[in-house]
């Protein structure tokens, strides 16, 4: 039960930091203005953003400010996006 709940965790986050990246995305907020905006290196942003490295909480919040949007609102449509996966 357990490993059903982590799994399903890991699938969330995921879906979140992709949509992250795509409202950035339709912003026009490059991943380089987003690293100067929050003191993070280039490739560093892109490896989180593209799920190549984990992101922490704090970053995907501090991301999703850079950008001028707010937090709950991607975890919103991610949640949306994972329950039309579930159907």
């Amino acid at each position: 039960m357990m490993k059903l709940l982590k799994d399903s965790g890991l699938a969330l986050s995921r879906l979140a930091v992709e949509e992250l990246d795509r409202m950035a995305a339709y912003q026009g907020e490059s991943k380089k203005s987003i690293a100067e905006a929050i003191g993070m290196g280039r490739a560093t942003v892109s490896a989180k953003l593209n799920g190549h490295k984990r992101i922490t909480l704090d970053e995907f919040i501090t991301m999703s400010q850079a950008i001028g949007v707010d937090p709950v609102q991607v975890l919103g449509k991610a949640l949306a996006s994972k329950e039309g996966e579930a159907k």
